[in-house]
Formats: structure tokens, C-alpha cells, sequence
């Protein structure tokens, strides 16, 4: 059986044995969250294949294990459009790819794509939920007087 996502035909079997409790979608890419906190992602550009300010044209059809994330367990991700999002399963946001000028909150080369915990003000604060957009990410955090 196959199905389409983000237009990619995508076997099935490539995750077989793998129960996946969330997705991601953004443009042109997908991430898919296991039950054991695992990413696997596919899609084009898919973690790094980019060249910084434009979108490159390496298509990965099948989806992966995202190897630098596989010692966090991952409880929720979010695409923006030139950035991905993940939430650890203790409350921290990380964030990588595409980022420039500090815009996806760590100092680091604009093509980085290694997962940065976000520091500054959530850096002690457990966050809840994550969101995303085009160019914004949300966290909903539980500050001991309240969400």
C-alpha cells in the first residue's frame, strides 16, 4: 500500500514496527514522531541538504531516522518555513536549520543543522506545547504562577 504526503509516494513498510504518534508537515517536508520519541523525516531539504538562502532540490522519498535526534526524546516538532522545532519530552525546545541573524534563538552558522536547546527566558521554564509558522515559533510554558 502506498501513500502520498507532501506528494512524496511513501512505502509503508520504510516504517513497519514503528507506531507514530505525531506529524509535521511544512513546505515540502514532513516529520513523523514515534512512540519512543524518535523523528524520522522526509521530504525535500529534509534536515540540511539546503544551501543557505534557497531551497534546494535533494528530495529524500523515504522517511529517516534523524540521527541527531535520537538521544532526545522527542514528544512534539514544528516546521516553519525555513526552520524545524522539537520538543523534548522534559520540556525543552530545540531548534536548527535555516536560521539567520539569531532568528531561531541561538547563535550559530545560518546553516546549522545540529538541535540547539533554546535558551534565554524559557531556558529554565518547561514548555508544554510548541507551534509554528512562517516565520515564528510559539511555546506555551508552565511558569509555576500559571501557563
Amino acid at each position: 500500500m502506498l501513500e502520498k504526503v507532501n506528494g512524496i509516494s511513501l512505502c509503508c513498510r520504510s516504517l513497519q514496527g514503528i507506531r507514530i504518534i505525531q506529524a509535521a508537515a511544512g513546505p515540502g517536508r514532513t516529520m513523523l514522531i514515534s512512540d519512543a520519541g524518535q523523528v524520522y523525516a522526509f521530504g525535500k531539504d529534509s534536515f540540511g541538504e539546503a544551501e543557505y538562502g534557497a531551497q534546494g532540490s535533494k528530495m529524500v522519498t523515504t522517511p529517516q531516522l534523524v540521527e541527531s535526534l535520537k538521544n532526545i526524546f522527542v514528544v512534539q516538532a514544528v516546521i516553519g518555513n525555513f526552520f524545524t522545532a522539537v520538543l523534548s519530552r522534559e520540556g525543552r525546545v530545540y531548534t536548527f536549520s535555516w536560521g539567520n541573524d539569531g532568528r531561531i534563538g541561538h547563535q550559530t552558522e545560518p546553516n546549522d543543522v545540529e538541535p540547539h536547546p533554546l535558551l534565554g527566558a524559557l531556558e529554565n521554564i518547561p514548555v508544554v506545547q510548541i507551534a509554528a509558522g512562517y516565520c515564528y515559533l510559539l511555546a506555551l510554558a508552565c511558569h509555576p504562577s500559571g501557563m
